[in-house]
């Protein structure tokens, strides 16, 4: 196999020299040559070496190191390639060791060879499973397993974000790993917050899911006092006690007063002994946050600043209304308005997106 000799430090440039002139050598690696050299395959019909465009850097024949598939697709045989080419799965997501793809209905009868390929495209996966789209009270996925590395089935699974190891379970209890920026934000929000009241903050997580929204926080040193934390998933309640119990068994939660609660976040109000002593409530029930947000606000602590984070989906046209709607809410709970802010996360659908708001107040 032909390789383009250049100096180490110049491989990038020369790559994508390389791909744009479409001379690359398919599913073949960079060499690494002696002398601080890297060989990188080309095509026999890529010009022969003296040719100006090679600016002096010479080409040798050697081995080439070859790569497997670029896309699972290609794993499939050929017959089977030809027959669903048109109606491939187009894109697919990762959860822990659970690769899940929604497979169209007129091809579910290559779901298994469709499943292997991935299966041997994706060393890390254990599990590749069917989504059938969201079910239930609680919008988790109906997933079917269609085939596992070991035979172990079970759709629980470990993830990784923000330097954390997460249980979660896609087929029990909502996840979306594309917001994960938005939970490492809460950080920042609740330091700011810690910043301007200079003492420890009393937070509250109603919809917490398994936790990845309020495990930056309580294992922040010196920034939570009291958190209280819970779903009404009883399922995904089970992996946050989980996930919680391996936090404090590995201590890195101390000197937090911690409660859980499995019950309905509008009734915490009643429930609860902290009632009044939360300086930052996060709200993320994107269906139904601005209807809950009346019952929530009496969790909030008196004659101080708080701080409101939450998310919502709404029409795209009703952006200007849904900051007014927080408004008359806060307004009626007595509220001295310092700041409401919102903004779009990312598309949801053709008309509704998914924001983001924040509020700053002191409840009198």
């Amino acid at each position: 196999m032909r390789h383009l000799r250049v100096p180490s430090e110049e491989t990038q440039q020369w790559l994508d020299f390389c791909r744009k002139k479409r001379w690359i050598m398919p599913s073949a690696g960079v060499l690494t040559l002696d002398d601080g050299l890297k060989g990188i395959p080309i095509l026999d019909s890529a010009p022969d070496e003296g040719n100006e465009c090679w600016q002096g850097n010479s080409i040798i024949t050697a081995q080439g190191l070859t790569r497997g598939p670029e896309h699972w697709s290609e794993r499939l045989n050929d017959e089977t390639l030809t027959e669903i080419i048109d109606i491939l799965p187009k894109s697919h997501e990762i959860q822990g060791d659970i690769l899940m793809v929604k497979i169209d209905q007129s091809i579910e009868e290559y779901s298994q060879e469709i499943a292997h390929a991935m299966l041997e495209q994706f060393p890390s996966i254990r599990l590749i499973c069917a989504d059938k789209g969201v079910k239930g009270d609680f919008r988790v996925r109906d997933l079917l397993p269609i085939s596992s590395r070991d035979g172990n089935t079970s759709t629980r699974t470990k993830i990784r974000e923000n330097g954390q190891s997460i249980w979660t379970d896609p087929a029990k209890a909502y996840f979306s790993a594309r917001l994960s920026n938005e939970r490492i934000q809460n950080l920042t929000s609740a330091k700011d917050l810690k910043n301007k009241l200079n003492r420890k903050l009393g937070v509250c997580d109603p919809y917490a899911g398994v936790g990845p929204g309020i495990i930056p926080l309580v294992i922040e040193d010196d920034l939570i006092s009291h958190c209280v934390v819970g779903d009404l998933n009883p399922d995904a309640f089970e992996l946050l006690e989980l996930n919680f119990h391996e936090l404090i068994s590995n201590n890195k939660i101390t000197g937090k007063k911690l409660l859980l609660k499995n019950i309905d976040a509008r009734k915490w109000k009643n429930t609860i002994q902290e009632l009044g002593q939360i300086d930052l409530l996060l709200v993320n029930l994107p269906h139904d946050s601005i209807n809950h947000l009346p019952e929530l606000i009496p969790l909030l602590s008196r004659g101080s600043l708080t701080k409101i984070r939450g998310w919502a989906i709404i029409e795209k046209s009703e952006l200007i209304d849904f900051e007014k709607e927080i408004i008359d809410i806060l307004n009626h709970a007595n509220a001295e308005i310092k700041s409401v802010n919102s903004s779009e996360v990312k598309g949801f659908s053709s008309t509704k997106i998914f924001m983001r708001f924040e509020t700053e107040q002191i409840i009198h």
